[in-house]
């Protein structure tokens, strides 16, 4: 793959004199070439700078001699992982990632969050750490670790509960939180990997934050599978299974621990993040719903459902079919199979439950939508218009409702190509959000239009696309 940058002074020169047919494409233009030529500087200054350092690589240095401190205790302050857990997944990474590190402390980082103060976060109701709650009882700070590339040093900073306000057994929180811990560690090591390996290779990648982002989540992910869940399959045998078993009795479904892992490789090469809802992610939202679950059957639908939002449908399908086969007439279960069959484009299937729902509950909004979301998935177009004319007479209909049957009545407008109806339909969806501010309003707007263009398959009006900045 070439690595080359071509932009020059004489690129940006000639983009301003040549004529674009919209304005805003030029600006486009010149501004990414602008930036195309600050990283091409940044990045020979980079490469002057590794050549006239005499870089050596670290000594080798036992593993039993790297410090590992433990700077923070207390009632409420909880170390994920113990000292002879970091030791032990330090022996078992290759030798060349662990070189150069000079000291790991475990500790709560306070002052280090003070400083970040990042948007969002909020002192947490027991030592005032900034942070955020992981799930009932649990906080965390908003930076869970962190490497510094001049000392060598990897903090991993301490979870924060009340051992007796949180939602599951205490040891069962211990080797979930033990195994985040972890992942957190082997994602720091991977960094200071990261700053060690590339500087033989000019700091191509190394000059972007995203890039070095994603080698970090993709070691910590290669590293978890390969050294992390080994370990505490071996060593915390009991604790594993017996989390295992607690969320087949709560949730239904027998999980692997890489289950509870989840899969944290989510920055792109464009330093975005991809949108996704992972396993941990979803077992830590079913965490805080479990309080106001009043029966093992609300419970196992919680956890079903936080399996839809993390695209695992099979393994939602089948906590369903298990709580279906004991209570076969469960509205709230079979809406949620009906929504879970649309994905797996099982449109037949999903259209039978949904009528002998409707037949139950002629008004029930869910059966709707997934009924409104069966035809669409089949192209029926006219049997879309159909749906969201009768659901619109079942009843009382809520705002989500109604958006949601506009939103459909919008999309079969744009592919039967009536324009009209089509913007009649999306200003009333419009109508029903209350915008406190008119660039909340424009964004809305916007985002409804791509998102109808989009589901009904035809290109977005140019007008509605976006110009890079």
């Amino acid at each position: 793959m070439a690595r080359s940058i071509h932009t020059t002074r004489r690129t940006l020169r000639e983009l301003a004199k040549k004529e674009f047919s919209e304005a805003g494409r030029k600006q486009s233009a010149l501004q990414e070439a602008a930036d195309s030529l600050r990283r091409k500087r940044r990045i020979k200054k980079l490469v002057l700078k590794e050549r006239s350092q005499n870089v050596t690589a670290p000594a080798s240095t036992p593993v039993n001699t790297i410090p590992i401190q433990v700077l923070d205790q207390g009632k409420f302050v909880h170390h994920g992982a113990s000292v002879e857990d970091l030791r032990a997944v330090l022996k078992a990474l290759p030798e060349n990632a662990r070189l150069g590190i000079s000291r790991i402390q475990l500790s709560l980082g306070k002052a280090y969050m003070d400083e970040e103060d990042r948007d969002g976060d909020r002192p947490d109701p027991l030592t005032g750490r900034l942070g955020v709650q992981l799930f009932p009882g649990v906080f965390c700070g908003g930076i869970l670790g962190c490497f510094k590339i001049r000392s060598g040093v990897i903090s991993i900073y301490a979870y924060v509960y009340d051992v007796n306000r949180i939602p599951l057994p205490l040891r069962l929180c211990q080797v979930y939180l033990r195994l985040h811990a972890l992942k957190t560690f082997v994602h720091e090591v991977a960094h200071h990997h990261d700053n060690l390996a590339r500087v033989a290779r000019g700091r191509w990648l190394f000059d972007r934050e995203s890039n070095q982002e994603m080698y970090a989540e993709e070691m910590e992910h290669k590293w978890t599978q390969e050294i992390v869940l080994p370990y505490l399959r071996k060593n915390y045998a009991e604790e594993v299974k017996a989390l295992q078993n607690w969320v087949f009795h709560r949730g239904g479904l027998r999980v692997r621990l890489d289950f509870f892992a989840g899969d944290s490789r989510k920055t792109q090469r464009d330093g975005l993040q991809k949108l996704v809802f992972s396993t941990s992610g979803a077992f830590e939202s079913w965490l805080d719903e479990l309080p106001t679950c009043k029966s093992l059957n609300e419970s196992r639908l919680a956890f079903a459902w936080e399996l839809h939002y993390s695209d695992c449908y099979e393994q939602c399908l089948r906590v369903l079919n298990g709580i279906l086969g004991k209570s076969s007439d469960w509205i709230p279960a079979l809406t949620c199979k009906a929504d879970t069959l649309v994905h797996l484009e099982k449109y037949d299937e999903a259209l039978l439950i949904t009528r002998d729902v409707l037949r139950v509950d002629s008004s029930n909004a869910n059966a709707w939508k997934t009924q409104g979301d069966v035809f669409e998935g089949q192209e029926n177009w006219n049997a879309l218009l159909e749906n969201s004319a009768a659901w619109e007479i079942s009843g009382r209909l809520s705002r989500r409702a109604r958006r949601e049957l506009l939103m459909h009545r919008a999309i079969a407008y744009c592919v039967l190509d009536n324009p009209a109806e089509m913007e009649t339909a999306i200003a009333a969806h419009l109508a029903l959000f209350d915008f406190k501010a008119s660039e909340i309003a424009a964004r809305r707007r916007k985002y409804v239009w791509i998102r109808v263009f989009r589901r009904a398959g035809k290109p977005v009006p140019p007008e509605f696309c976006s110009q890079k900045k």
